[in-house]
């Protein structure tokens, strides 16, 4: 007997199974978003310690974005083969232990090195959690169930935000690495309890009796027998090709998806690592890591407009719109703002548009790739982007230590703000003439 495992999925209501991924994959996120704002918190005490300028420290700032980006690129894919589960416990174990290690660096080479390992297990773990995420759940609810929990990168920054001054001041900057590691350490136990995704077991071909007693689980008047067989709507398939992301009428789409994350986190990680450096340009230290967090918080608040609104007028749309109330708030961003609440709700606002964005942009690369290709394509899509977030905050770096004013920072990215404007239309123009063909 044949049993369509997509079928029951689609009919399903959340079950404790399904929570407990959802719960688990959001810790995922939670705690790496902590520590991909860790370093940008600590910059302005870092350089005060080592006597050295924060511009001058780019090359530390970035070292986990070079991470992130080779593992998005060439690790992050094995998920689809070897699985999400295994690839979630390996990587966020790297991350745990090696922010700890980063704690106890006395060089910049150390930092470095320490950095760039946590980048690789980030890397790889993030595209995973987004796609056994979207495996759980019905098709109708994917794009905002991702949504929601790529929240958890944007929480876990505000939080690493929120609580940096207060660490700084017990322990210096060595603190904030100790305790996200120690706290990473302790809650990857819990990982052990993640289910394999049904549909990547089926997708393989794996043991019929492993995908029945998971079935058996999200249906609870299913039962397994000998000689079930289970399906998917998608082909098996043992092949890791990058070529699977431009195959049935996905080259186009892909290209435009690329170029929007390399925009979009280009823009993202100028902001969220330069942002407290340049707050402290206007506001005191304390105030501007604050000012800083505020950036995030308003990633969760457009994350949960965006799962909303996307619903009703579909996400191409809504980040168009998106990315043009982000330009004018970057706009207003420079020009010589000084009151603090006016500050707070400029970047609060544009940390709306910008990270609240990547949330969805998540979500639209989670839905567009089947199931043999879904990590192989957030992962890529996610290693490209990096590239822009590796060159903005290195720009970002120059520009701050060759003295150039705040106010022109964030004029500079009013442009590529546009820009993403301009390719999330052109993405959904294609998205309507694929769904015609």
């Amino acid at each position: 007997m044949q049993v369509d495992v997509e079928q029951i999925i689609e009919r399903s209501r959340l079950c404790p199974l399904q929570w407990r991924v959802l719960i688990l994959c959001a810790l995922v996120t939670l705690l790496d978003g902590f520590d991909l704002q860790a370093m940008a918190s600590v910059i302005p005490t870092l350089a005060a310690d080592w006597g050295t300028a924060p511009g001058n420290l780019r090359w530390i700032v970035t070292a986990a974005l070079i991470g992130v980006a080779a593992a998005a690129l060439f690790v992050s894919p094995i998920g689809d083969y070897v699985g999400r589960r295994m690839m979630l416990i390996v990587s966020f174990a790297l991350v745990a232990v090696s922010m700890l290690l980063t704690a106890t660096a006395s060089s910049a080479t150390e930092l470095f090195i320490w950095r760039f390992l946590v980048g690789l297990g980030l890397g790889a773990s993030i595209p995973n959690a987004f796609a056994i995420t979207a495996e759980y759940v019905p098709a109708r609810q994917r794009a905002a169930t991702v949504t929601l929990m790529a929240c958890g990168i944007a929480l876990g920054a505000a939080l690493s935000g929120g609580l940096a001054p207060h660490l700084i001041e017990l322990g210096g900057w060595q603190a904030v690495f100790a305790c996200g590691g120690a706290i990473m350490i302790v809650l990857w136990l819990p990982l052990l309890a993640l289910p394999e995704s049904p549909r990547f077991l089926v997708a393989r071909a794996r043991d019929p009796r492993l995908i029945g007693r998971l079935v058996e689980r999200l249906d609870t008047g299913f039962r397994h027998a000998d000689g079930y067989t289970y399906t998917i709507a998608e082909p098996e398939s043992n092949s890791l090709s990058v070529a699977q992301l431009f195959t049935g009428g996905r080259a186009w789409a892909t290209l435009l998806l690329w170029a929007v994350f390399f925009l979009n986190l280009g823009l993202l990680h100028l902001l969220a690592n330069w942002l407290p450096t340049l707050l402290s340009q206007r506001l005191p230290l304390q105030q501007a890591l604050h000012g800083s967090a505020m950036f995030q918080i308003g990633g969760i608040v457009g994350a949960i407009v965006f799962a909303l609104a996307m619903k009703r007028w579909g996400v191409f749309r809504v980040l168009a719109v998106s990315y043009l109330v982000t330009a004018a708030m970057l706009t207003m961003l420079g020009t010589n703002v000084t009151e603090v609440a006016g500050l707070f709700a400029l970047v609060l606002l544009t940390g709306s548009g910008i990270v609240g964005g990547q949330t969805a942009l998540n979500a639209l690369g989670a839905t567009m790739y089947p199931t043999t290709a879904r990590s192989t394509g957030i992962g890529w899509a996610l290693g490209i982007g990096r590239f822009g977030a590796i060159l903005a905050p290195l720009v970002g770096g120059a520009l701050l230590a060759a003295g150039i004013a705040t106010e022109k920072v964030f004029a500079l990215a009013i442009a590529p703000t546009l820009a993403c404007a301009a390719v999330v239309a052109l993405l959904g123009m294609d998205a309507r003439k694929r769904a015609r063909v």
